[in-house]
């Protein structure tokens, strides 16, 4: 898998890049067919105090996935956003074996 980081706003931080590539490759085992993933983090001005977001972009055969937290933590932003993904992929993956156990039907 290609991990591509991206840092908008802000320095970048080696101990995230360790981190991200870690929760990915992980993530990678579970879903093996993940064939690219770009990760941006970026600081915002906000009057919440949650300016700090991750966003992912998975790509796999035929299908893309994105999803995007926002947080007063970089870190939980990313680990919010792995949990979308995460959702995501199990929903694709378990509506793919429920198409393949399907019998065809000849007409």
């Amino acid at each position: 898998m290609i991990v591509r980081i991206e840092y908008i706003q802000m320095p970048v931080s080696p101990t995230m890049n360790m981190r991200v590539q870690n929760k990915l490759q992980k993530l990678g085992k579970k879903f093996d067919s993940i064939v690219r993933a770009e990760v941006t983090f970026k600081q915002e001005k906000s009057p919440t105090g949650n300016g700090k977001s991750c966003s992912i972009e998975i790509s796999a055969p035929g299908v893309r996935f994105y999803v995007r937290s926002y947080s007063n933590h970089f870190e939980k932003s990313l680990n919010e956003s792995l949990q979308d993904l995460k959702r995501k992929l199990r929903k694709r993956k378990t509506a793919f074996q429920k198409q393949r156990l399907q019998p065809t039907s000849n007409h």
